[in-house]
């Protein structure tokens, strides 16, 4: 349980996706309008850890043809996002920031989450136990952590907010290039 606990922390908190976005989202609008993006990751994470659960306990045999597809569908969604970012004009705390279904969206195409989950699953819950139950209740703390690194990094843009302002196109742009980073480095 230790190993799962720190490789699901280690993948929950390291820059990605979610967490480059959090913190974006939250130095740009404030964490009370940004924190609806992280409810919708939440929501989305526990989407991608049931769909995870069901394919590592039924269907994994399938899951490596559809990591392409994933990539494809992963890359896009994150350039598109890097896009809106360097499309903002707005330099105070009054923008709407992302939405919950932006939020929810990107872990839906989220590789990192599904490569989280099904590494999760199916390496160290799954052989942990044999109970259904026990294995739902373990996996339960995926979207936990995920949700909880979330808002560290949220916590954190907002606390730089003042910062994110007086610089935001050039945040913006260092958010949207590691946007496309992390598109990138999906097939590299």
């Amino acid at each position: 349980m230790t190993n799962l606990i720190i490789y699901m922390i280690a993948m929950a908190i390291t820059p990605g996706p979610n967490t480059l976005l959090s913190m974006a989202n939250a130095a740009s609008c404030g964490l009370r309008k940004g924190i609806r993006l992280n409810w919708g990751m939440l929501v989305g994470i526990t989407a991608v850890t049931a769909i995870s659960f069901i394919a590592s306990k039924a269907l994994y045999a399938i899951i490596p043809s559809a990591e392409i597809v994933l990539k494809i569908i992963g890359a896009a969604y994150l350039v598109y996002l890097a896009l809106k970012m360097l499309s903002r004009k707005d330099t105070g705390k009054s923008g709407e920031g992302c939405t919950f279904i932006e939020g929810m969206m990107l872990q839906l195409v989220n590789v990192k989450v599904y490569l989280l989950a099904l590494t999760a699953i199916s390496t160290y819950i799954i052989p942990m136990t044999d109970s259904m139950a026990e294995q739902v209740l373990i996996s339960a703390l995926i979207p936990i952590i995920c949700f909880l690194s979330g808002l560290v990094w949220a916590v954190g843009g907002a606390m730089l907010s003042k910062l994110f302002q007086h610089h935001m196109r050039a945040m913006n742009m260092i958010f949207a290039l590691s946007l496309i980073y992390c598109a990138v480095r999906l097939f590299v």
